[in-house]
């Protein structure tokens, strides 16, 4: 097609008068309706002029003479993708390889689409921000009527991503002196094989590392926060997920400057497990989960319950663990629940150094792991009642934690790095372009947006006629108020 730039804004701007005299002929009251026809309008120009742009550029493969030397021309096809701006369908020729005899569909590899491929990557992207947002069959709509794709479309993309991104370089690596790790778990429910095989439960679990805290507009905010997440069940994947924080620490910190590290949280078997990863690691018992143990163990002393835990919370502070055996067994002899004041005293006493580091250590803030488990996984992941398969929450949990940490702008980062990934394994390579088609192309549309430019001007010289007779409406309406 000729004109391709100039063909799509004549169309747009006979589109977008079109909207204007329907809104001037309604009295200028259906602004709601205008609105929209405008965007969609722009849209369905913009989806238009993406496949006129396909059309073009294929038929060049055809008539250059510089590819007739190396590939031959085989049959022409078909091809649909959804987009952003919705459905479109363009010729993709196959050709065949003279050296080698291999087939390629040359338009399709200079784009980076698989064969199989029905998205783009900006359509893919939004499908993928909407998951995270969502269920799967919202997400499913997130392109619009016209390009809409079924669930388990979404779940596909969504089980494809690879999150484990390397980590970008900084500048310039920062310098500090205490860091914080805090972990937690997120419960989420497993999808049922069978009718009548009852649902297990899956462990979510995330590390979120930051270099402290400060008050900004009345609130207290952590600086310089990351995210890890993902399910990482069993000893292995455990220290691979710690050990990915390491990592993380040292592509941006100035180790040498850290003093300690310290990993705050219940201080379950795989937190504590996962702290010999961290370099200058140290555990630290969350208070939350403390003070819950001590409390149920004091309340059995009903009136006297505020004396107790005083006495137990002091016996902490000064790390007086005879004192504090001694506290809880005076509590057991009267206790009406004893089970409450042996719980304690287990989950004290095994933790005994990272209670007594949370009381004595006034680098140590508190630790706010709950809330952020609540708000990165729960929200999307088990707060509702669904079901999840193993892979599917590994990839959400992964993909939640890179929303947080980059922002939903760089989820097109993902989908790059996926495609290129299947590249490299698919060819090897990750240029699928072949290296003589790198500049004639650019050269032939440069040369075809030159001829554009004429037609713009033979277009732009029927506008002020147009201009004129919408002015005469507007003042025809001004004269009846």
């Amino acid at each position: 097609m000729e004109n391709i730039v100039a063909h799509s804004l004549e169309k747009l701007y006979t589109e977008f008068e079109k909207a204007d005299q329907l809104f001037l002929d309604s009295g200028m009251k259906d602004m709601d309706a205008y609105e929209k026809g405008l965007a969609e309008a722009a849209r369905r120009a913009a989806a238009e002029h993406m496949q006129a742009l396909y059309n073009s550029m294929d038929q060049m493969l055809c008539d250059d003479i510089i590819r007739d030397a190396k590939y031959t021309i085989q049959r022409h096809d078909t091809r649909e993708l959804l987009t952003i701006n919705g459905s479109i369908r363009f010729n993709h020729t196959l050709f065949r390889n003279r050296e080698d005899g291999s087939y390629h569909y040359l338009l399709d590899e200079w784009l980076g689409l698989d064969s199989h491929e029905r998205l783009s990557c900006a359509a893919e992207t939004a499908v993928l921000v909407e998951a995270t947002r969502s269920s799967y069959s919202r997400a499913a709509k997130a392109l619009g009527k016209d390009a809409e794709i079924s669930k388990t479309a979404v779940m596909d993309k969504v089980h494809a991503v690879q999150a484990e991104i390397p980590f970008e370089k900084p500048e310039k690596k920062r310098c500090v002196e205490y860091l914080y790790i805090e972990a937690d778990e997120d419960h989420i429910h497993k999808q049922e094989k069978t009718v009548h095989e009852k649902k297990n439960g899956m462990i979510g679990k995330l590390l979120y590392l930051y270099e402290g805290r400060e008050e900004k507009d009345g609130r207290r905010e952590l600086t310089n926060v990351f995210y890890l997440g993902g399910l990482y069940a069993g000893s292995e994947e455990n220290h691979r997920l710690f050990q990915r924080m390491q990592k993380y620490i040292e592509t941006n910190y100035e180790t040498k400057y850290l003093k300690k590290v310290y990993v705050s949280g219940d201080c379950g078997a795989w937190i504590k497990a996962g702290v010999s990863d961290i370099d200058k690691g140290v555990m630290v018992m969350d208070k939350y989960h403390l003070m819950k143990y001590i409390n149920k163990a004091a309340n059995q002393m009903l009136d006297d319950a505020n004396e107790v835990k005083g006495r137990l919370w002091k016996a902490l502070y000064k790390g007086k663990k005879k004192k504090f055996v001694k506290t809880l067994k005076a509590v057991r002899k009267c206790a009406p629940n004893e089970k409450a004041v042996n719980e304690c005293e287990e989950y004290v006493l095994n933790n005994w150094d990272s209670a007594v580091l949370r009381m004595q250590d006034k680098n140590v803030y508190g630790c706010s792991a709950e809330g952020h488990v609540s708000h990165v996984y729960s929200d999307r992941m088990s707060s509702r009642p669904m079901g999840w398969s193993e892979t599917g929450a590994d990839a959400m949990c992964q993909l939640r934690c890179y929303v947080r940490d980059y922002g939903e702008e760089k989820v097109i980062d993902l989908v790059h790095y996926r495609r290129e990934h299947k590249q490299l394994e698919a060819t090897g390579t990750e240029d699928a372009v072949p290296k003589f088609a790198r500049g004639y192309l650019k050269k032939l549309l440069h040369g075809q947006h030159d001829s554009d430019r004429v037609y713009l001007e033979k277009m732009q010289a029927t506008i002020p006629s147009i201009e004129i007779r919408k002015k005469l409406a507007i003042r025809e309406r001004i004269s009846n108020i």
